[in-house]
């Protein structure tokens, strides 16, 4: 039987994580084309940016995207100072870039890209902002898109965070490169609430969910130990006008902190943080007209 059968048929595994918050919440070259009119809301609806440290200079930089062309750009930072950019690859229609990790353990982030169509999966592996070639990941099952990357069972592969906008669940898949090890339910989230980042707030070696309620503005960071929510607390609420699309460690202290986007002015700035707490700010470079840290 195909794991991913399996996977989509395991419904015991759901934990339900609202209270907490409440209480404290290939392609030999590229992807083949779709038609982009087909794509869902669901895909759309939650803004989300790429980073990773694509230089190797131990600090993250931006992803760029222009909308018009679908080219993507690597603009390198040091903290929140632009230092350069560079043309990356540009995306097939139909598809969207979802994440940056390093899946092939070469030392490089590479792109994960979704196709919501089709529900099918790919990495596009890269050197720096160069494309070297791709691999199909799996496909995921109907209902479900693929929202972020992260290693929930410390083996160094990065795995898919999974969403599903009917229900609010997530999930975990497991990943040996591109290829599918094994899934599990992840904390279902309440209404109006998305995970927008991934990253080990409280230094327990365990990834943990950054959520986003775009309507009040307010985060929250979810703890977890592999899929399982351990306990949940709000973070700083984001000034109007801007939204929370990433987290990084950008200043290099060890703790995670907060990427803000505004869509008009097309600003970027970096909230400091200790854990969930926040510390201090800074603004970030401000991106060309017609790009955009969010969409394909």
């Amino acid at each position: 039987m195909h794991p991913i059968v399996r996977f989509k048929n395991a419904t015991s595994l759901i934990v339900i994580g609202v209270t907490i918050l409440a209480g404290s919440i290939v392609m030999a070259t590229s992807p083949e084309e779709t038609n982009v009119s087909d794509i869902g809301n669901d895909v759309l609806a939650t803004p989300r940016a790429t980073v990773a440290d694509f230089n190797g200079d131990g600090h993250p930089d931006y992803v760029l995207r222009n909308a018009g062309t679908r080219q993507t750009a690597i603009w390198y930072l040091n903290n929140n100072i632009f230092l350069s950019g560079v043309l990356g690859p540009t995306i097939a229609t139909g598809w969207f870039l979802k994440s940056a990790a390093d899946f092939n353990l070469d030392s490089h982030p590479d792109y994960a890209l979704f196709n919501p169509t089709t529900d099918q999966t790919a990495i596009w592996y890269m050197s720096g902002p160069t494309f070297i070639g791709g691999a199909y990941g799996p496909t995921l099952p109907d209902g479900w898109e693929l929202v972020e990357t992260g290693d929930f069972n410390v083996d160094f592969f990065p795995d898919y965070v999974l969403y599903n906008a009917g229900t609010h669940q997530t999930a975990i898949w497991y990943l040996l490169n591109n290829v599918y090890v094994s899934g599990a339910f992840g904390p279902t989230l309440p209404p109006d609430w998305n995970v927008v980042g991934i990253a080990d707030f409280d230094g327990d070696s365990h990834e943990d969910y950054l959520l986003f309620n775009s309507g009040t503005h307010q985060t929250a960071i979810w703890y977890l130990s592999g899929p399982t929510l351990i306990r949940g607390a709000y973070g700083p609420t984001i000034s109007s006008g801007w939204i929370l699309v990433a987290t990084a460690d950008f200043n290099s202290d060890g703790h995670p902190d907060y990427l803000l986007y505004n869509v008009v002015t097309r600003r970027t700035a970096i909230w400091y943080l200790n854990n969930n707490v926040y510390i201090s700010a800074a603004f970030g470079p401000v991106l060309p007209a017609g790009w955009s840290l969010v969409g394909p």
